[in-house]
């Protein structure tokens, strides 16, 4: 969808709107009476006219909120954004003409129908926005819960990290001394791996080079794991060129652990499939593998932890889509670093 099209329709929409009514107001300069009006209708059907207003805009600000806010203010897309205020115009004007109708197109309640679907509307706006808020707050929430989480079983686990690099430094050495440079390569990515986590993970940004140096490391490592079998297919491909972007750190890694952990078999063919591309200031990450997890229902812990840290750090700069069936499991993140 093209961004210069959407934009003109967003100014165009709310002018012809505006348009309408200044005839519609003109064509009623000289109305009838609205007390005739009423009593012709009916006091008890004018008062179910009210109900209906209160209940429709009960069910616009549900419907509004759950199936066009989330997925059009938030969109990763600046062409669908712009038809925010297109789908407002739309809507202004839907309830206006549903008031008209109410009033059988009675030219006397022209202007209190347009003052009515403003005000409908500023409530449905309201709506979404403190929905937002609250469904922010919440994340927020559930967000610093997992990081405690997480801060209290690394205290219960906390080892003095100078020891442990010394260890693997002895070993590391001892093994090239050796000539194991297999294992020595190995200690020295657990290593890196390590020092990353201590000293790079606690961190709300790192260069984007370190986050997919880290996660070659991991991947690395999982590939020794593996037997030398032509049922395993493992195709890793990665375009990222020199940059300045930084991103969350270790927010990669849990999709490449659950594509270790589910989509590889000894005994059956498999395959997984990764795709790291920086195009100009939007990271496309991709990854696809078999889908030994056909009991599983939902999504792991490692996934959603992904899903609640791009929503809540990335909220409208992320696109992220999983599909999955009982052969194959795959994601897609596109990811803008620009911002």
């Amino acid at each position: 969808m093209n961004p210069k099209i959407t934009k003109k329709i967003s100014y165009f929409a709310p002018i012809g709107l505006a348009l309408y009514w200044l005839i519609l107001l003109k064509a009623s300069a000289m109305p009838e009476s609205k007390e005739g009006f009423i009593l012709q209708s009916g006091y008890i059907k004018y008062l179910l006219g009210w109900i209906s207003i209160f209940l429709l805009s009960v069910g616009l600000a549900y419907v509004h909120y759950k199936w066009v806010f989330l997925k059009i203010v938030y969109h990763y897309s600046p062409a669908i954004r712009y038809l925010w205020s297109s789908w407002v115009s739309v809507l202004v004007w839907l309830i206006f003409e549903l008031l008209q109708f109410r009033t059988g197109h009675f030219g006397g309640y022209i202007d209190e129908n347009i003052l009515i679907s403003l005000l409908v509307l500023i409530l449905i706006l309201l709506v979404a926005y403190i929905g937002d808020y609250i469904r922010t707050k919440q994340l927020q929430t559930k967000l610093l819960q997992s990081k405690s989480e997480a801060d209290l079983h690394a205290l219960k686990a906390q080892i003095n990290p100078h020891f442990l690099f010394n260890v693997l430094n002895t070993v590391y050495n001892q093994a090239s001394l050796e000539e194991s440079p297999n294992t020595a390569d190995m200690i020295l990515k657990i290593s890196d791996l390590l020092r990353f986590s201590i000293e790079e993970a606690p961190k709300n940004k790192i260069p984007l080079e370190k986050e997919i140096s880290f996660l070659q490391n991991y991947i690395d490592l999982q590939k020794t794991r593996l037997p030398k079998s032509p049922k395993i297919e493992l195709d890793f491909q990665w375009e990222i060129s020199p940059n300045k972007f930084v991103v969350s750190p270790m927010l990669l890694m849990p999709l490449a652990e659950n594509a270790f952990r589910y989509g590889l078999s000894l005994s059956h063919p498999c395959y997984i499939r990764l795709s790291a591309i920086l195009e100009q200031q939007t990271l496309k990450f991709s990854i696809e593998n078999s889908n030994f997890a056909v009991g599983r229902e939902g999504l792991g812990t490692g996934l959603k932890q992904v899903q609640e840290r791009l929503k809540l750090e990335y909220n409208n700069q992320n696109e992220f889509h999983i599909q999955k069936n009982d052969k194959t499991f795959s994601v897609q993140l596109k990811l803008n670093l620009g911002n």
